[in-house]
């Protein structure tokens, strides 16, 4: 039992990075492939099911032959070990099929539960063979060979892999109230991870896998996945405000100030101007936007002048006097300028309430952003916008509604190749890249998400 899951575990961990392959599967039902993975994931709880039988049939086993009369007592020392490392297998692998099977899934805690799960597996496997000296050397023999797989398939290299993905139909993954569907509408996501070994060999295999040295300055995963998670729940929220305001439900973007984001060392902002401040006005002039702020600032001020900016700082608002310094271009003296970076801040009107589903293989990432606003604006269409065209993109949705340009275009676009896509829309900077890869697909590159609509309405059914 505790072989079948290694090779159980073995198995998952091959599949898991082979799980794009059956991505243009789609049932009766819609139901898409990246849909079905949640439901294969309980396919896990076999590995922990596994150890615990076998525990509880080795168990059985010590039993009764504890109970044996005229043993010695270093094999009941023995027993009594192995007794209660099987007690303690038994007790982490209901720890873990319980961590499987909720619904929230605390991916930490299953980690913290599964590597001494696997360690005592492997030390009553080596206990349990020191019978003999063969038999010993035999199961560390088959530990050296797991170990060796194991390392083949999992263990990371200073290299990452991009390659292909799956198709993720928007109109199921979100649903806003009052709206209704009328087809479907595929974004299509893209795998990016450190790469193993393996990998190697897959890329000999397929030749869409890309393998490329980590830069130096690569944030530590943790770090990554927390960033591409924050970038789906804001790409949700700025492609349910766009769609509303399209469709007549909603103000959409609106501009609210000036967020400083960063501020030059020694500037007239250092020490007293903060990352993260939002600037409303300058000597009482509003500024809403980073545009009006810079106009403002060329035509009203000068190097040597003193200005006063407002700023909101957490939920209080400062007034904040600042002496201007020329720009640090030699050409450029006449410019006067705070010394910090900023960009725009928006608030999101977004008044309808949205369900989201969420799906065990898309973390996170802006590039649903395009097609998520299509589906919403599709759903609060009468009659909907895809006109029984079946539609998939790529994509993010920006503030002003233009289509921004992602990564992973080729792997993308063999993705969508490989579904019954009659149009996949991509940023124009990515076009050239998606007919290569894939050049029989009807690729339409566009600037805009009101591009997509005019298409759409132009070539309808």
């Amino acid at each position: 039992m505790y072989w079948l899951g290694f090779i159980a575990a073995i198995l998952a961990i091959l599949l898991s990075e082979l799980i794009w392959l059956p991505a243009p599967l789609v049932l009766g039902n819609g139901m898409h492939w990246i849909e079905i993975i949640d439901w294969l994931y309980y396919g896990l709880l076999l590995i922990p099911l596994l150890w615990l039988a076998g525990a509880w049939q080795g168990l059985r086993q010590l039993r009764s032959l504890g109970a044996a009369k005229g043993a010695a007592a270093a094999s009941h020392t023995l027993i009594y070990i192995l007794i209660i490392v099987r007690y303690l297998i038994m007790t982490l692998s209901v720890t873990v099929i319980i961590l499987l099977a909720l619904p929230s899934k605390p991916y930490n805690w299953l980690i913290i539960a599964a590597i001494p799960l696997v360690l005592l597996v492997i030390s009553d496997i080596v206990i349990g063979s020191a019978g003999t000296a063969r038999q010993l050397w035999t199961s560390i023999g088959k530990l050296a060979a797991v170990a060796l797989l194991l390392s083949f398939i999992i263990v990371p290299t200073r290299y990452e892999v991009t390659y292909p993905g799956m198709t993720l139909d928007m109109n199921r993954y979100a649903a806003i109230e009052g709206g209704r569907a009328t087809g479907a509408v595929d974004g299509v996501l893209v795998f990016d991870r450190p790469a193993v070994l393996a990998d190697w060999l897959f890329a000999r295999l397929f030749p869409q896998y890309e393998i490329s040295k980590i830069p130096d300055n690569e944030p530590p995963l943790s770090e990554q996945f927390a960033q591409v998670i924050a970038m789906k729940r804001d790409a949700n929220q700025l492609a349910a405000a766009i769609a509303l305001q399209k469709t007549g439900k909603g103000a959409g973007v609106i501009a609210d100030g000036v967020r400083v984001v960063g501020i030059l060392k020694d500037s007239p902002a250092d020490g007293k101007l903060q990352a993260g401040d939002i600037i409303v006005a300058i000597n009482d002039h509003a500024v809403l936007t980073s545009e009006a702020m810079q106009q403002y600032m060329k035509e009203n001020v000068k190097p040597g002048d003193t200005i006063r900016i407002e700023v909101r700082r957490s939920t209080a608002g400062e007034a904040v006097a600042i002496k201007l310094i020329a720009a640090g271009s030699p050409d450029d003296q006449s410019r006067a300028v705070v010394g910090v970076t900023i960009q725009t801040e928006v608030k999101l009107d977004a008044p309808v309430p949205i369900a989201y589903n969420q799906y065990l293989a898309h973390l996170g990432g802006p590039s649903h952003g395009a097609m998520l606003t299509l589906a919403l604006i599709d759903q609060l269409t009468p009659g909907g916008v895809l006109h029984q065209i079946q539609v998939a993109g790529t994509g993010t949705i920006e503030l002003d509604g233009s289509v921004g340009m992602v990564g992973g275009i080729p792997q993308k676009a063999y993705a969508v190749s490989r579904t019954g896509a009659e149009v996949f829309f991509v940023p124009v900077e990515g076009e050239a890249a998606a007919r290569k890869a894939a050049p029989k697909l009807n690729i339409v590159p566009v600037a805009t998400i009101d591009d997509i609509l005019a298409w759409l309405e132009a070539n309808h059914k």
